[in-house]
């Protein structure tokens, strides 16, 4: 169920409890499956910073005057003979974002956020680790600011209301891992999961007049997850070569309870939201209730020295999906869309020098249609999204090229790339029994459109000159696609020229900071951009942010960092983002270790 816009998503893991977040350039569909088509973020998680004490407590607190936010988490360690505990909790108040320039405070932009979450680790044997995880994280009273807007205050927007409530992901798991450290069988990691996805959503849209209606629609969808995946590696000698490969597979079903309802905001009544589907009536929120999926995939990858100089990288997956759904008889009744996939892999590196490294790589990716390509019915930017359970998988093939360079005081990378979409789905205009209107509102569905293309480069380098860390960072992104009727338009949201600088000064325990993030302008939009109302009609500005931080080790026990974040007060937004960016403000963090 997931939004072809998922960066909210991201914002239900607790960032009290990150470790380190793993970034995968480029498609990664043959370990990870569908949707990695462009990367991964692998975001590692930890319920307690480990500590040298075998009981020990971490107190958090941060504060910004951006939003008037403040987060707190406590966590607490035990660690025993052969196991280890951790637990804690979050909690965080935000307020409405003050933006650069006169805008000010966007409202409504502020939320709740809270969370809880526990980690055992066993080592019951030699060679035996037994993990269990269980994480709570959950937003409430979440505005859809760019709902209530049209771009920029006071412009208004499509509704009155417009909330999200809750937003919470749930996840439980348990794994074992046997490392025997053989050759056949270095290790071997087995685990079970259940996952849970709830949101709600209410919404109270504005009349021809701009005074909100009388009824008041809300939704409810809950996706539980229940899976589980085999991962292991094994060393092997084939022609006299080394090989090390890691293989396994995964399996998900993904069950939906979903419902919701309209209320007449005048008398209080409700009315629950029904769909006939031929077989008799059932609820339905922002998508079917009952709709079910599955999703099946084994994997193989590969590494291999050549020579001295050269290895190479190798790997494929065959992956299996299904999904099941009832619609409205309207929009055609009983939905059930499958699909398989095989993609592959293969890379090559080359060490001309013990400083130089040259990579290259050819890669397939895919990503199979869900629920929300198939079976939602709900707004969008410009109008409403309606069903489209004929959907196929995309499929792309990307090419890239990489230059690094590492030396103790410098190191850069330039990466180049070209990727090649075919069956693109796209948010496109379209038609319902004949009328390009549904309950007065313009129809859009996701369908396969055709062909799209993406080439971009990377370039990042670092070098230290004395006590000062110097890096710097440029991205640089183009892409278009087949539009409907075979013309040729840029791809939606494509992000302008953007670059980020950074030069960092430690000494004893002491770092000071100073950041710069840019952007150029982007005036290259699509026709879906040029409906959303996220985006000016002349499109996005450039901008450039200046920051200033700086931390401190104040004892063993104590840290402390601070910053003062766009110093101009620039009014400045990303690309089709919903909100401005956070205007001059500062921020205080501190974090206290202890033993208990």
């Amino acid at each position: 169920t997931y939004r072809d816009g998922p960066g909210q998503y991201l914002a239900t893991v607790d960032p009290e409890t990150i470790e380190r977040i793993e970034v995968v350039r480029g498609p990664a569909s043959t370990l990870y499956g569908s949707d990695a088509q462009g990367g991964v973020v692998n975001i590692i998680t930890s319920s307690h910073a480990p500590t040298s004490s075998p009981r020990s407590v971490r107190v958090v607190g941060v504060g910004s005057s951006a939003d008037r936010s403040v987060r707190g988490r406590v966590s607490v360690g035990l660690t025993g003979t052969r196991w280890k505990l951790g637990v804690g909790g979050t909690l965080a108040s935000v307020g409405d974002l003050r933006a650069g320039g006169d805008v000010g405070a966007q409202e409504p932009t502020g939320f709740g956020m809270a969370g809880f979450d526990a980690n055992l680790t066993v080592t019951p044997a030699p060679m035996h680790t037994v993990r269990g995880s269980v994480q709570h994280f959950s937003l409430s009273d979440v505005p859809r600011y760019d709902r209530y807007v049209t771009f920029r205050a006071p412009a208004t927007g499509s509704d009155a209301e417009h909330v999200f409530d809750p937003q919470t992901r749930q996840l439980a798991f348990a794994r074992h891992t046997f490392e025997p450290m053989r050759p056949g069988l270095m290790r071997l990691q087995t685990t079970v999961s259940l996952a849970t996805q709830r949101e709600g959503r209410s919404r109270l849209p504005l009349d021809d007049t701009e005074q909100p209606t009388d009824e008041r629609t809300s939704w409810r969808d809950d996706v539980y997850t229940p899976g589980a995946s085999v991962i292991g590696s094994s060393f092997l000698v084939v022609g006299g070569r080394a090989v090390v490969l890691s293989w396994g597979g995964d399996w998900h079903h993904d069950v939906l309870n979903s419902e919701g309802y309209v209320e007449t905001v005048s008398t209080g009544a409700r009315t629950p939201l029904l769909i006939d589907t031929g077989q008799g009536p059932i609820a339905t929120g922002n998508f079917p209730d009952g709709a079910d999926a599955d999703r099946l995939g084994v994997f193989v990858s590969g590494d291999v020295a050549l020579s001295e100089v050269v290895r190479m990288s190798f790997g494929g997956r065959w992956s299996r999906f299904r999904n099941r759904a009832a619609l409205d008889t309207d929009f055609g009744g009983a939905v059930s869309n499958s699909s398989a996939d095989l993609t592959g892999q293969l890379g090559v590196v080359i060490t001309p020098a013990d400083s130089w490294r040259v990579a290259a790589r050819v890669a397939e990716g895919f990503r199979a249609p869900n629920l929300y390509d198939l079976t939602r019915v709900g707004p969008v930017p410009g109008g409403v999204a309606l069903p489209n359970p004929d959907a196929e998988p995309e499929r792309s093939l990307s090419g890239e090229l990489a230059v690094r360079y590492a030396a103790p005081r410098a190191a850069f990378e330039i990466t180049a790339y070209f990727t090649r979409i075919t069956d693109f789905i796209d948010r496109v205009p379209s038609e319902f029994q004949g009328d390009t209107l549904f309950n007065g509102e313009r129809v859009f569905q996701g369908r396969n459109v055709g062909t799209a293309r993406i080439r971009g480069m990377e370039a990042e380098g670092a070098t230290a000159v004395g006590p000062l860390r110097i890096r710097a960072s440029m991205l640089f992104t183009h892409g278009e696609q087949d539009a409907v009727g075979g013309a040729e338009e840029p791809i939606s949201k494509i992000p302008p020229l953007t670059g980020h600088t950074s030069v960092r000064w430690n000494v004893r325990g002491v770092s000071v900071e100073y950041l710069l993030r840019w952007a150029t302008r982007q005036d290259r939009l699509s026709s879906r951009d040029q409906r959303d109302p996220r985006i000016p009609a002349d499109g996005t500005p450039g901008y450039a942010v200046h920051g200033i931080r700086a931390s401190a080790a104040v004892s063993r026990t104590l840290n402390v960092s601070a910053g003062l974040e766009n110093l101009t007060d620039a009014l400045y937004r990303t690309h089709a983002s919903g909100v401005d960016g956070a205007g001059r403000h500062v921020w205080l963090g501190l974090s206290v270790v202890g033993g208990l």
